[in-house]
């Protein structure tokens, strides 16, 4: 997810507004939180609709197109987020330029699916599927998202994703039945980003005027070399994440490359709120380099001690209840889903320890060490794959990618520990693990047949042991929701 990249390369450490960056974080994630309720309702209904086999063949096609519209940006919306923020008189100029170096990637781009779609083993269907999602690549260079950004207008690019969001649901819905042509999916899609991006332009003109400038190619090939670490960086990511799906797709041609989607879409959503909490947490993590190390100890110390209680209670919650929320979600016929779901879910609890790590390298102007863990944990997720999958299908590629997120987190604490200071895990996490062991015990003796009595009695069992164990807990919210000027 581009997340972490977009923050590092445009957030200023000493110009932070705190009550415009408030409001930003909290429009962006009212829009994020319809978005993907939105999108999840539309893929959960997909899953159901398709069934196991079509639904992989889906998830298939669209990690190959993520990897190709990230090469088709290459950095180029954080980078133009950025220079705007600085330069807001060089917005037609900037712009019409990253349109024109966009559509040349789309030109690459699509010349690389056709290739792929001809030397892979695959059916027509699935081909045929790719081909059509390829001609939403035409309408990537129209989304002017960075371009808001950089003029502090959160609630345009908020609105622009409910808008392709809401229209791709309301598709889905209405056109895809038992039956239907999976290239339909990818039509609708086209369709819903298509007009996003006549939303953005609609939206640029009234602002800024038409982008018609006169281009420059010296100047283009520049704003290209500038974008294109940026676009490394976000690449790198999605390697991480979406790599163990096309590595699937391409081994594996059963129902199981949609047992695997269905867990890891739903995880990666909630993934999303992770990076939106490090979005808010950095600008603190920023200010601390002005101070001393023991402002650093006070603020990570405490975070970690509160998101803490949070993964842990989400991780063991999930686990337990996994069956249920799956068959919820997406249906009886998904039920193998369910072990695939049990560890993958625990990405979410551990990149919410890691990041502290992560954003600490950021706020501390060590992008490039927290690249390296990235670009390792990339690599080693893959190695896994190759070994893992094979060996133990669905499962180990799970396993594969909860063990590089554990790895990710071990470099990012010892690249903090060694070009920044020392700030202690353990020690914050003795409480909360005490209060999961508690918990697990209590959900493990007492399990009535109804899951929505044993939620409410494992909220019940885990806030007393919190209230007993962290009577503290309010103070430190506060500290970390609001740590002052």
């Amino acid at each position: 997810m581009a997340d972490i990249t977009e923050v590092k390369k445009i957030l200023p450490h000493k110009t932070i507004r705190l009550p415009r960056l408030a409001i930003n974080l909290i429009v962006l994630s009212g829009a994020e939180l319809l978005s993907k309720v939105l999108a999840a309702i539309a893929f959960a209904y997909l899953a159901r609709v398709l069934g196991p086999q079509g639904y992989g063949n889906l998830e298939f096609a669209l990690a190959i197109i993520f990897f190709l519209t990230l090469f088709v940006d290459s950095g180029l919306s954080p980078y133009s987020a950025r220079e705007i923020a600085k330069n807001v008189g060089a917005v037609n100029r900037l712009t019409a330029h990253i349109i024109f170096i966009r559509y040349l990637l789309v030109l690459v781009a699509l010349s690389i699916l056709v290739l792929v779609t001809l030397l892979i083993d695959k059916p027509w269907p699935v081909k045929q599927l790719m081909l059509v999602y390829s001609l939403t690549l035409l309408a990537w260079p129209g989304l002017l998202q960075g371009i808001f950004q950089g003029r502090d207008m959160m609630a345009y690019v908020a609105i622009a994703s409910i808008i392709r969001w809401s229209l791709f649901a309301a598709g889905v819905f209405l056109f895809v039945h038992g039956g239907t042509r999976l290239w339909l999916v990818a039509l609708i899609e086209g369709t819903s980003i298509g007009c996003m991006a006549v939303y953005y332009f609609c939206s640029f003109g009234y602002h800024f005027g038409v982008p018609w400038q006169r281009l420059d190619f010296s100047y283009a090939l520049s704003i290209f070399r500038q974008a294109l670490p940026i676009g490394a960086s976000e690449i790198v990511w999605a390697v991480k994440v979406y790599s163990v799906t096309v590595v699937l797709g391409l081994v594996i041609t059963g129902p199981e490359v949609g047992w695997f989607g269905a867990a890891h879409r739903f995880v990666i959503a909630l993934h999303t709120f992770v990076w939106l909490y490090f979005f808010n947490l950095l600008p603190s993590i920023s200010r601390c380099t002005q101070g001393t190390i023991e402002d650093l100890h006070r603020l990570i110390g405490t975070s970690i001690r509160v998101t803490a209680w949070l993964a842990v209670f989400f991780g063991i919650v999930s686990t337990i209840f996994a069956e249920p929320i799956i068959t919820l979600l997406y249906g009886s016929q998904y039920h193998e889903t369910v072990g695939v779901f049990q560890v993958l879910i625990w990405l979410v609890p551990l990149a919410l320890m890691s990041g502290h790590y992560r954003y600490t390298l950021i706020g501390y102007n060590q992008q490039r060490l927290e690249f390296t863990t990235a670009a390792i944990g990339a690599g080693f997720n893959i190695l896994l794959n190759l070994f893992l999958i094979p060996a133990y299908g669905l499962p180990g590629a799970a396993w594969a990618m909860v063990l590089s997120e554990v790895l990710i987190w071990i470099m990012a604490y010892y690249f903090v520990r060694r070009r920044v200071g020392h700030i202690a895990t353990l020690p914050h996490l003795y409480r909360p693990l005490a209060g999961g062991a508690i918990l697990v015990v209590v959900l493990y003796l007492f399990l009535p047949a109804n899951i929505w009595l044993d939620g409410l009695v494992a909220i019940i069992v885990y806030g007393l042991a919190l209230s007993i164990l962290h009577p503290e807990l309010i103070s430190d919210i506060r500290v970390t929701v609001f740590p002052g000027p």
